[in-house]
């Protein structure tokens, strides 16, 4: 049986990743019957933008659901790195989407189309903001409490679906007022002009996630400021550990591993040493959920200053 507390969790990660997909699914389709009848490259666009977000929510459901299996004989670390991978292939598409639209956009500034009553899409666009906005910051809450990356990923992927959405909203908006202002100007080209935008900020976004999750995959060490709570918890306890040698840590999905020398001084019991490394372990896990610790004793003479050179 799992802590009560974790698998609460894990029950709110898998249904605020079925939300997503849901409500992906119908924003997709509403967005393409309103490009259709209304002839907007940008709606067109986001109706696009919408299918990776589809994509994106998918794949964080499933890297979710597997992410949190417990260490078998072949993943005896667990299997986090698949929110890892998730996350980058989410950024991978994003940034392909991004690409796809943009390449409409430019087409679209340079042949110019006449644009029918848009008073649909305006409908459209806003109903996309504001249900992507509550959605995506529901999916915050739980990726933050979790620490899940598949979730920050696809939170993210549906913000940046937020700031779009608002985009063609008030390009639209733009081009329904010039139209009541000025009938003979033809502002089509502003419709285009926004999905651009859209586009490189949708690249954007992808290109950061990508980054992030390929140092979650290459191993990169926890940040400074959770590397010194961990050092912190060695100082609690001097002088019954003297300091520590060959500090190592990794994040893998949800799950942080670190491993390290604990100096001890050479006149402890083995028992009595091993009970200091379990106090050790105890107080960096009451920092952070789902950490594995693996410390190794080794014996010092009393006294030592503790070592806070982490290159030691």
């Amino acid at each position: 049986m799992g802590n009560p507390t974790d698998l609460d969790m894990s029950a709110k990660k898998r249904a605020v990743a079925v939300l997503s997909v849901i409500s992906n699914s119908t924003l997709i389709a509403i967005k393409l019957v309103a490009g259709f009848f209304t002839g907007s490259v940008a709606i067109i666009s986001e109706a696009i933008h919408s299918f990776l977000d589809l994509m994106a929510a998918m794949m964080a459901w499933g890297a979710v659901r597997v992410s949190e299996n417990p260490p078998d004989y072949d993943h005896p670390f667990g299997h986090g790195k698949t929110e890892n991978f998730s996350a980058l292939f989410e950024a991978i598409l994003i940034v392909v989407g991004g690409g796809l639209i943009l390449k409409e956009a430019i087409a679209g500034v340079i042949k110019g189309q006449p644009l029918p009553d848009l008073k649909i899409g305006l409908v459209v666009m806003l109903l996309s903001t504001v249900v992507n906005y509550f959605i995506s910051r529901r999916l915050f809450q739980v990726a933050k409490a979790s620490d899940s990356e598949a979730l920050t990923a696809d939170a993210w992927h549906l913000r940046t679906d937020v700031y779009s959405s608002l985009g063609v909203f008030l390009a639209l908006g733009f081009i329904e007022v010039g139209r009541l202002i000025a009938p003979e100007l033809d502002l089509s080209f502003v419709d285009s002009l926004v999905a651009g935008l859209v586009a490189v900020l949708i690249v954007k976004t992808g290109l950061i996630l990508g980054w992030d999750a390929a140092q979650g995959l290459g191993d990169k060490t926890l940040p400074d400021e959770e590397i010194q709570l961990i050092v912190k918890s060695v100082q609690n306890l001097y002088p019954a550990i003297q300091g520590f040698r060959r500090l190592r840590t990794r994040r893998s999905g949800p799950y942080r591993h670190i491993l390290v020398d604990l100096l001890v001084d050479e006149g402890q019991t083995v028992g009595r040493a091993h009970e200091l490394g379990v106090q050790f372990a105890l107080e960096v896990q009451a920092h952070f959920s789902k950490t594995d610790v693996t410390f190794h004793l080794e014996p010092t003479k009393p006294y030592l200053v503790i070592n806070d050179d982490l290159r030691a």
